[in-house]
Formats: structure tokens, C-alpha cells, sequence
């Protein structure tokens, strides 16, 4: 049976999480200002740093996400940034920290590379943790329709929206493949089992290309004509207006240095106007 909803009710948000409830445009805004604010800053300042962590834990506690939750998807995420940043100090060119000798080979570690690889590792850490809150909290629909009212290029956000679709039908087509291979497959040497998944990989591309062929006019003949539409109706409300004015305060406060000098004038015993 179906139920008759009004309208005004068929648009709330019906959630208890802060975060959630938010307007997409507002957390949008919000995080690229504070990965803006992140990559610009120099390494050395580390107390800002540390600013910007308790920012993105203040974040993290409005979203009522767990611990647990939140370091489940960071881990899955940092191997990959280490496994690229660890090269670094013996690659970088520089004043010599010290040295390892493995066998006959002998590497150089640099005071530069370390500042390099710390640099790496702590705006992609904080990135990455922004990352995990906001797909914790806003749905790849809702963050296109956020894209699409903040006068985004249509075509980045059409892009963006075919290659979410297609990662779920080349995963679909690879568990496929890989079962039937599982039934058919009795095991041989090495050499036929890359041949077997070189003719796996050819039979995928060719499967995906095609489905996606299929699944493009389908869209074209139910209406799809470029326009990212929602079921929700989104409006700025104080909520939001509040959010992005304080995470841009609290951001500027930090560029600014103004955090440094409220310290320096308690060290100092300084009058405000004198230390600003």
C-alpha cells in the first residue's frame, strides 16, 4: 500500500546527526577551505598543525561518528600515502642526517627529505581524515546536487558522477569473472596463470565497455539529460551560515598567527593592542 506524504515532509531531513543536517554547499565550502588553509601552510609550524587537528576533531565530534569507524577507513587509506612518502628522505637532495648501509649499498637520509616526508604525511593524514567524515555524513548524491548549486562546471560534476556508476560495474563484472574462473580453474604453472588473468583483464575491459554503453542509453532514454536532480530540497539555513563563519574564523585566527600572538603576549605580559 502506498502512503500520501506532503510535500514538506517528504524534503526533512530526518536525522539526528548535526552534520548530517547541514546543507551540502555549507560543508563543501567549509572543507575546502580548511584543506586550502592545510596544503598552504609550511611544515614548520607545526602548533598550527595541531590547530588544525582539534578543528577536524571538533568536526569528527558533531558527526557522531566512533573512533573506531573513523580509524577503520583512515588505516585502509594511509598505507598508500606511506608507501609513496617513504622513498622520499633518501631520494631528496640535501644536508646529510645520517646513513644506511644495506650490503654493498649505502643511502643518504637528508634533513630535507624528513621535512618533505613529514609534510607528506601530516597534510595527507588531516586530508584524509576530512575525507572519512564527510563521506561519513553526506551522500554522493547530495555532494553532487552541493557541486551543481555552487555553479560547479557541469562537466567536472558529470564526470564525477559516470566514474561513481562505472566502479560499481567493473567491480560486478570482476567478481564475474574471477568466480567463473574460481569453477573453472584447476591450477597450473605460472606462466598460465598470467596468462589466464591477462585474458581475464581483456575480457573485463571489453565487458565494462559494453555495459556502459548499455547502461548510457538506458539513462538517455528515461530523461537523463545532464542535470544532477534530488529528491531533497536544499536552503541555507543559520545552521549552515554559522558553520562556514566559524570554521573561516577559526581558520584565519590560525593563518593569521593570531593564537601565537595571544600567547606571546601572556609570556610577555603585553597589552592586546600592543601584542597585535
Amino acid at each position: 500500500m502506498f502512503k500520501i506524504v506532503l510535500p514538506e515532509l517528504l524534503f526533512m531531513k530526518s536525522t539526528d546527526n548535526l552534520l548530517e543536517s547541514l546543507d551540502p554547499r555549507a560543508k563543501i565550502v567549509s572543507y575546502f577551505a580548511i584543506v586550502l588553509c592545510v596544503v598552504l601552510t609550511p611544515i614548520t609550524h607545526l602548533r598550527d598543525f595541531a590547530l588544525y587537528f582539534l578543528l577536524a576533531l571538533a568536526i569528527s565530534f558533531l558527526s557522531r561518528i566512533t573512533p573506531k569507524q573513523i580509524l577503520k577507513k583512515v588505516c585502509i587509506l594511509i598505507p598508500f600515502v606511506l608507501f609513496v612518502a617513504m622513498f622520499v628522505p633518501f631520494v631528496k637532495e640535501g644536508h646529510i642526517c645520517c646513513s644506511l648501509e644495506i650490503g654493498i649499498f649505502r643511502l643518504n637520509v637528508t634533513y630535507e627529505g624528513i621535512w618533505t616526508f613529514l609534510n607528506i604525511m601530516v597534510k595527507s593524514s588531516l586530508s584524509i581524515l576530512l575525507l572519512v567524515i564527510a563521506s561519513s555524513t553526506t551522500t554522493f548524491p547530495d555532494f553532487l546536487k552541493g557541486m551543481d548549486l555552487l555553479h560547479i562546471p557541469r562537466l567536472i560534476i558529470m564526470l564525477m558522477s559516470f566514474m561513481y556508476r562505472y566502479i560499481f560495474v567493473i567491480l560486478d563484472e570482476a567478481r564475474r569473472l574471477i568466480r567463473a574462473r574460481s569453477l573453472r580453474y584447476f591450477g597450473s604453472r605460472y606462466r598460465e596463470q598470467f596468462r589466464v588473468l591477462g585474458y581475464m583483464i581483456g575480457v573485463l575491459f571489453i565487458r565494462t565497455f559494453e555495459r556502459a554503453e548499455r547502461i548510457y542509453h538506458a539513462m538517455i532514454l528515461r530523461g537523463f539529460g545532464g542535470e544532477i536532480r534530488s529528491l531533497k530540497r536544499f536552503k541555507l539555513s543559520y545552521k549552515d551560515i554559522l558553520f562556514i563563519i566559524g570554521t573561516i574564523v577559526y581558520l584565519a585566527c590560525i593563518v593569521s598567527g593570531l593564537v601565537h600572538k595571544i600567547e606571546h603576549m601572556k609570556v610577555n605580559n603585553t597589552h592586546l593592542w600592543q601584542g597585535l
